[in-house]
């Protein structure tokens, strides 16, 4: 019974980090087309920060399907991606 729940959280996980990535690649071809459109550079910030996101989803779904990414490993690489991500959120904000 306990073998089952665990995979029921594993199997959940998996679910709702593709539909972060998947929601983050909307948003990076959003903001993509946003910045075609006004050509304002800031927009390329967001841009950078919604592929960041995707990156890091598909990288944390690579690895957890490979099974070769420990612990540690896990939370320097989702610590580090979160980081760049906020940088560059931070890049959006800043207007002159």
């Amino acid at each position: 019974m306990v073998g089952l729940a665990v995979l029921d959280i594993v199997l959940l996980a998996n679910v709702l980090l593709a539909a972060v990535s998947v929601f983050a690649l909307a948003l990076t071809v959003i903001a993509i087309l946003a910045y075609r459109r006004t050509r304002d550079s800031h927009l390329v910030f967001l841009a950078s920060a919604f592929g960041a996101f995707f990156v890091k989803g598909l990288l944390l779904t690579i690895f957890l399907f490979a099974g070769n990414l420990g612990l540690g490993q896990f939370f320097v690489l989702s610590g580090s991606l979160d980081l760049a991500i906020l940088a560059l959120f931070y890049g959006f904000t800043l207007r002159r």
